[in-house]
């Protein structure tokens, strides 16, 4: 029987991930942040005296929002990224097995050449589901932040800030350089992750999960996480200090330039606590999104653009 080559059977989950619990697209989470909408519209409705219905249709149900320039870009460069990670960055992939070689030998060379084989339970389990979730999520907050911090770096960024109008597709609009540090993030956060519990518990990784992802994150994504790039308005109210709600990532991609540089993180807003970048949804009156210069209607322009920026200042510079 024929069977598909591996790049393909990759390029198809990666274009078609609603069956894929790894992803904000998978369709339960798609689900979970309708009926978070659909909240959302009933009780801006009873605040402003207006219908579900007609809120339904100025906010969710319109061409014009799905069908744009700035959306049709993110559609185009959701399908390029699933074209380049299923034939081009695929050895980037197998960054975190050999990251977490390093940090298995590295471990139990000042452990005397033994692993600490401590016998696993459930409530050690949960406690290193939590570790593993804590620490991935300072890497992506930290590598987001040296995006926007090195000039150099926020010249590639700048492609997913260029999006005008948010839906949850806005979240895969990254410039392809972009993407490849991503792959890179998640290599070493999962290779530490490997090499630490293999170390402490001498036995195949293994987390808590909810169909087969770490549990708090695919709780998170559930609590309204494709809502993170659209308008709809949801808070945290006090809990937003703990966790970024989808309005304070929204904060993020204003062009209001209070705005700038705040509201980091992915899931949970003490990071940015701590670096002093955090904004309340209760602070933040209407949004415009995008940034303050020439909108790139053709995809070829954003791709370049970074290169020939970076290029022109080190000629400057001399």
């Amino acid at each position: 029987m024929f069977e598909k080559p591996e790049n393909w059977t990759r390029l198809q989950k990666l274009l078609f991930q609603f069956d894929e619990p790894t992803s904000r697209l998978y369709h339960v989470n798609i689900i979970s942040s309708l009926l978070l909408v659909f909240i959302v519209l009933w009780l801006v409705g009873r605040r402003q005296n207006l219908s579900f219905q007609t809120l339904l249709s100025r906010w969710v149900l319109r061409k014009k929002y799905w069908w744009n320039r700035s959306t049709k870009q993110d559609y185009l460069i959701y399908f390029l990224n699933a074209l380049f990670k299923s034939f081009l960055f695929v050895p980037l992939f197998e960054g975190s097995f050999h990251i977490s070689q390093a940090v298995i030998r590295f471990l139990v060379h000042f452990n005397g050449g033994d692993l600490l084989d401590i016998p696993v339970n459930n409530s050690l389990l949960l406690v290193f589901t939590l570790g593993v979730f804590v620490w991935d999520d300072f890497l992506r907050f930290f590598h987001h932040w040296l995006m926007h911090k090195i000039p150099f770096l926020w010249e590639f960024h700048k492609l997913h800030h260029s999006a005008r109008v948010l839906t949850p597709v806005t979240l895969y609009r990254a410039h392809p350089v972009e993407s490849i540090l991503a792959i890179l993030r998640n290599s070493l956060s999962l290779g530490v992750a490997i090499g630490i519990f293999i170390f402490v518990f001498g036995s195949s990784f293994s987390l808590w999960t909810l169909l087969g992802i770490n549990g708090f994150g695919f709780i998170f994504n559930l609590v309204g996480a494709n809502l993170r790039h659209s308008h709809i308005p949801l808070s945290f109210g006090p809990f937003e200090r703990l966790l970024i709600s989808p309005i304070q990532h929204q904060v993020h991609h204003s062009k209001n330039a209070v705005h700038y540089d705040k509201n980091f993180g992915v899931s949970l807003a003490v990071w940015d606590g701590l670096f002093g970048s955090l904004v309340f949804s209760k602070d933040v009156q209407k949004l415009k999104f995008g940034l303050n210069e020439r909108f790139h209607t053709s995809l070829w322009e954003h791709y370049k653009a970074p290169f020939i920026a970076v290029f022109n200042k080190i000629f400057a510079s001399k």
